[in-house]
């Protein structure tokens, strides 16, 4: 039977145990201030609710400065909003590898660009690249003019009805125009699948995988499963599977000469696969990653647009107004990828609407190599590192005084950083 002081001596001896395992990272914890948090588990109690995950990270800045160093349970994090640090992270090529929590990701969607580690990463991006140029680009926008048209129909009768709440319109809008621009064919032209179910899987997939990040044990079946979320997280994956097979499915069957248009993703990893490059498997995990990566942030981004020119209309007439001098005559019209190079204050909107409310508010990286950093720093290999672009996007030291203000002005040539 356990006594308390042998619960005491256990404690002891697995804490002595973690900081011998850890000791390559002592430079790291000692030159650079920050919350060690607790024994084992550092700050993940701060950090594991969604809700908290942010107001505590500005709460750490403001005390420790623009880098500070954590741990999150037995993983040490470097978390930064410094400028010139993020530059030499994301140019290094030490720094290329994605972070533990991306195994999550890796778990529902396979292999594929989110999760690819080097030297795998580098030699996919550099297959995929051709579906990510300029000419693949603009070869999409009359499925752009087409689907903005049909969702101009859908939203038309809403007008003078009151608040609406426009999001799930927008991600039904979304991932139609995402698997139409990779896959080839909508979710509303597959007569096998319902675009209102597949988001409802994504939803419940989204909802167990941000609790997992935020809370890296649940990455453990056995702890998923004392939680109760084990069989209803396995569901959703096996569905969203099987419907990403569905979509996929047409194009496998072709072959080479049938796959002329190398603009198109699927297309393009549907030749890998013919030329024994890519599995089945491989392509349905590229698929599954570059259409429910797109889908959400496009529909979460224009939708917090809309709001942001609801909440400042002063900015919104200025919008209209441009769109009137471009496009005098009303009615259906198609949009050209030069009329959009000429929507110069309508950029300014969108990139002020991703600086205050970005789809993605943080993204991390993992040390391949010891790194050096401009300032100094010395990173250790393995150390996690988590870039907090939300509060970079509101540093006033950057963006000046009204920095959490909407104001598309700050993407005037002086605002630029220098």
């Amino acid at each position: 039977m356990f006594t308390w002081q042998l619960w005491c001596t256990l404690l002891c001896v697995l804490w002595l145990y973690f900081l011998w395992t850890r000791r390559r990272f002592y430079s790291l914890i000692f030159t650079i201030p920050g919350p060690i948090g607790y024994p084992l588990i550092g700050i993940a109690h701060k950090v594991c609710r969604r809700e908290d995950l942010l107001k505590n990270l500005k709460y750490f800045l403001d005390r420790y400065g623009s880098f500070l160093v954590s741990w999150l349970g037995p993983i040490p994090f470097f978390v930064t909003t410094d400028p010139e640090l993020i530059q030499d992270i994301l140019n290094s090529p030490h720094c290329l590898d994605k972070a533990n929590i991306y195994r999550i990701v890796h778990d529902v969607g396979g292999l594929g660009l989110f999760t690819a580690k080097e030297p795998q990463w580098s030699v996919l991006r550099k297959m995929l690249n051709p579906a990510f140029g300029l000419n693949a680009l603009t070869s999409l926008v009359p499925t752009f003019n087409a689907e903005a048209n049909s969702l101009l129909k859908m939203v038309e009768p809403l007008v003078d009805s009151g608040e609406q709440d426009l999001l799930p319109l927008l991600q039904n809008f979304s991932l139609n125009v995402a698997t139409q621009t990779t896959m080839g064919c909508g979710v509303n032209e597959n007569g096998n699948i319902e675009s209102h179910q597949l988001l409802n899987i994504t939803h419940n997939l989204q909802k167990t995988m941000t609790e997992m990040f935020f809370s890296p044990w649940l990455i453990s079946r056995t702890i998923r499963q004392l939680f109760g979320w084990e069989d209803q997280y396995v569901k959703a994956k096996s569905e969203m599977r099987g419907f990403l097979s569905k979509l996929v499915e047409p194009t496998l069957s072709k072959d080479s000469e049938q796959l002329k248009d190398k603009n198109n993703f699927l297309n393009l990893v549907t030749d890998l696969k013919n030329r024994g490059i890519f599995t089945t498997q491989n392509v349905e995990d590229h698929s599954a990653h570059i259409v429910f990566a797109a889908f959400e942030t496009t529909a979460n981004t224009v939708a917090y647009t809309l709001m942001l020119l609801a909440m400042f209309p002063e900015y919104q007439e200025e919008a209209f107004e441009e769109l009137c001098s471009l496009f005098p005559k009303s009615g259906d019209f198609d949009v050209s990828y030069s009329d959009v190079k000429n929507l110069v204050y309508l950029d300014l909107i969108l990139n002020e609407s991703m600086r205050l409310l970005t789809p993605v508010p943080i993204v991390a990286r993992q040390t391949m190599r010891d790194v050096r950093l401009s300032n100094g720093i010395f990173i250790p290999k393995g150390v996690q590192i988590a870039i907090d672009i939300f509060h970079l996007h509101r540093d006033k030291k950057i963006w000046g005084e009204n920095a959490e203000t909407f104001d598309p002005e700050h993407f005037l040539p002086q605002f630029a950083i220098a």
